[in-house]
């Protein structure tokens, strides 16, 4: 009896020993996995490490819930596996366990990704009130994980590290909050599709496509034809390509205008886009390009149309430089007109929609009853190319000069936008007598219509009149166009040079130019810009007629300079070579609080309002800080102009940057303007920021040199080196550094 209970009790003790080596070794093997660290996406469990992005929408950050978890899951990291025990801890801290419903398991036991994504809608619902997350669904179009951003059907994401689970064709159901995915739900079932995709070529069961910005090579399988160079939808399900939609219907012309939503073709009117607009070259190297290289009614291409609806726009060959549109403003100098008027001296048509009426020499053109519609435009084309068309009154009489070309108006809310195209080189022949007077000498004439023509070019490529159909307008805002009738002399200019332009590290350059120097120029630095590299061109220099470079790297020498009514520059014959101002600060306090205000509200990082405390202040701190004691300058730049201007009030000061802003505000103190000949003259603007401060017993004086900002050319001083000899392409030379002059009518395509 003995030997058999005693047997039987070592059974029983074996028994328990086995239970707890059991217990042990799932402990054991539990533990192991929870601290490997886990580098792929399971549906079985969810990585602690996923925890934190995901929490990052409530009071916490992504940082602070990883040093947070860590210490209320007591874990020195958080390599391991979500069990039911450190859920719990999770949603204490959450302050939500009370809310929250789930069927509950052991402590140590992992929870399943489908529990915890029940778990976390229900979190989103409670704590998520302006819902920014969302779900989406997602394919993954690149594999390299050091990238910043991953790509996918609907673009580049940021991706949270604690989630970067990501392959090649992977497809998932992910958590996402400002553009940045924060979390995974689940593997995509449903079907994919990548929108109006270019796909360059297929072949070997590959489909090499471009999208966004990158090259893309596609497995494909069972391709029945060859995509050449056209535009597709692409469709993923199970992690494969599984069907290509080639969009067949094309139609080709010119941009005329375009914005957000829709754009404007020659030949078919204005047709919407969703998105962004995809455009792609076939041309030399195949690649996208962006908005900036659409250029505006010099450019042939094909657009790739479904549903009336723009899906994407293929250029098989570069811009033609021909034609300039330019917005023709109001009296205001604004881009809309009320109900605009205009006249031919010549017959011609006009085309409104579908529709083409012949014109006659005098007839009245009315816009407002012409157009029924907002997405029509009245073209206004005549058939003799000396004719001219002209702003009139509603009798037929001219209110402006005639222009060149054709006339576009459309209509807007705002009233109707008139546009007139013509070539580039008459374009110059309305530009260079008005920006420079046909008097002036053959060379210089000819160096201002080679910066004219340069700057043109800039514009052209830039596009900022895109939504009204134009490149540039007819004000100062770029060059003043047509204000000035055409001359034999300035027309002379622009056949000589025809197709002439700037050139910097084979660049067109910018070619800024001004009316009348200091005897220096300046650089970009007077616009408080860092001089950029693509600005190497713009330097100071000296124009004086002997070569010379006087030293007026300090106040007292700049004075003597500046004062010097004799000093003998290229410009010096100009009234503006120098002049003088007289100053009020006391009379004149509001005016002066009145512009440093407006320049403020224009350009708030180069206007520093600081309280007498020292500390930072804002506009409203302006009017409390009393009498304006002092002005001086405490930077100037190489080629003369202030920097750094400081108002110094009772109560505060007032730094002023940039050579407009130091202008704006100094000319608000003036009383007088007197010109190098002591004659009296009326600006709104002070002549140019060349000036040095001095104390009179009666206020302060100005005296300073030069007209316009400064920067690159100066007009006089181009005429004084004509006078002197000078050829235009040295005169170019001397004003802009390190450049060629090329012609864009014989580049190679």
């Amino acid at each position: 009896m003995k030997k058999i209970y005693a047997h039987k009790k070592r059974n029983y003790t074996a028994g328990i020993l086995l239970l707890l080596l059991i217990i042990l070794a799932v402990w054991f093997i539990s533990t192991v996995n929870a601290k490997r660290v886990i580098t792929e996406y399971s549906s079985e469990y969810v990585a602690l490490a996923e925890l934190p992005s995901q929490l990052s929408f409530t009071y916490y950050g992504e940082d602070e819930w990883d040093e947070k978890l860590k210490e209320i899951l007591h874990e020195k990291n958080l390599n391991g596996k979500l069990t039911y025990g450190k859920l719990e801890l999770v949603l204490q801290q959450l302050s939500v366990q009370e809310y929250i419903t789930y069927q509950k398991g052991i402590f140590w036991k992992t929870v399943s990704r489908d529990t915890w994504n029940d778990i976390y809608e229900q979190i989103l619902d409670l704590l998520d009130g302006e819902h920014h997350v969302k779900t989406v669904n997602l394919v993954f179009l690149t594999e390299n994980k050091e990238e910043e951003k991953r790509l996918t059907q609907k673009g580049y994401f940021q991706v949270a590290e604690g989630v970067d689970y990501f392959h090649y064709y992977d497809m998932y159901q992910v958590y996402v909050k400002d553009e940045r995915i924060i979390g995974i739900s689940s593997e995509c079932q449903s079907k994919l599709t990548l929108k109006n995709v270019f796909i360059h070529n297929t072949q070997d069961e590959k489909a090499e496509i471009l999208y966004e910005n990158q090259k893309i090579s596609l497995d494909i399988e069972g391709l029945e034809e060859e995509i050449k160079d056209t535009i597709c939808d692409v469709e993923w399900q199970e992690r494969k390509v599984t069907a290509i939609y080639k969009k067949e219907e094309k139609i080709s012309g010119k941009v005329l205008s375009f914005n957000d939503k829709q754009i404007e073709i020659s030949g078919y009117g204005t047709l919407k886009y969703k998105g962004k607009l995809r455009i792609y070259k076939t041309y030399g190297t195949v690649e996208e390009l962006d908005e900036s290289k659409l250029i505006i009614g010099n450019l042939q291409a094909d657009f790739v149309v479904a549903k009336k609806q723009v899906c994407g726009i293929i250029l098989q060959e570069p811009a033609t430089i021909e034609n300039i549109r330019v917005l023709l403003l109001n009296e205001e100098n604004t881009p809309y007109h009320k109900n605009p008027v205009l006249v031919a001296d010549a017959e011609g048509t006009v085309l409104v929609g579908d529709k083409e009426e012949k014109i006659m020499a005098g007839q009245i053109i009315k816009p407002e009853e012409l157009l029924d519609n907002k997405e029509a435009y009245v073209k206004i084309d005549l058939e003799d190319e000396n004719g001219r068309i002209y702003f009139s009154d509603v009798n037929g009489s001219y209110t402006s000069l005639g222009y060149r070309g054709v006339i576009e108006i459309r209509k807007y809310p705002e009233g109707y936008g008139v546009v007139n195209e013509l070539p580039l080189e008459q374009y110059l022949y309305g530009v260079v007598p008005s920006e420079m007077p046909a008097s002036y000498e053959r060379d210089a004439l000819c160096t201002q219509a080679v910066c004219a023509r340069s700057y043109a070019c800039i514009q052209l490529m830039r596009g900022d009149y895109a939504a009204l159909g134009a490149h540039v307008d007819d004000s100062t805002n770029y060059q003043v166009y047509n204000k000035q009738s055409e001359e034999p002399d300035t027309n002379l200019a622009v056949d000589d040079t025809v197709g002439e332009v700037v050139k910097y590290q084979g660049e067109v350059a910018e070619t800024y130019f001004f009316s009348t120097s200091c005897g220096y120029t300046g650089d970009m630095s007077v616009w408080n810009t860092e001089s950029a590299e693509k600005y190497g061109y713009l330097q100071s220099s000296s124009l004086l007629s002997d070569q010379s470079e006087p030293d007026i790297s300090d106040e007292d020498k700049f004075a003597e300079f500046i004062k010097n009514q004799d000093i003998a520059a290229y410009d010096s014959d100009s009234p503006y070579f120098r002049w003088k101002a007289k100053l009020d600060m006391e009379q004149k306090i509001e005016e002066i609080n009145g512009a440093v205000l407006a320049r403020f509200h224009a350009n708030a990082q180069n206007v520093q309002i600081v309280k007498g405390d020292g500390t930072p202040g804002t506009e409203a701190d302006l009017p409390g800080f009393g009498k304006l004691k002092s002005i001086s300058v405490e930077e100037r730049k190489k080629g003369g102009a202030i920097g750094k201007l400081l108002l110094t009030y009772e109560k505060g000061t007032v730094t002023l940057l940039t050579e407009y802003n130091v202008r704006s505000v100094l000319a608000a103190a003036v009383t007088e303007i007197t010109d190098k000949n002591g004659k009296s003259v009326d600006m709104q603007l002070l002549p140019s920021a060349c000036c040095t401060v001095v104390s009179k017993k009666k206020g302060m004086e100005l005296y300073g040199g030069g007209y316009g900002h400064g920067i690159g050319m100066s007009q006089n001083g181009a005429n004084g080196m004509a006078k002197s000899g000078m050829k235009y392409m040295d005169i170019l030379a001397k004003f802009y550094h390190n450049i060629t002059i090329e012609n864009i009518y014989n580049e190679d395509k």
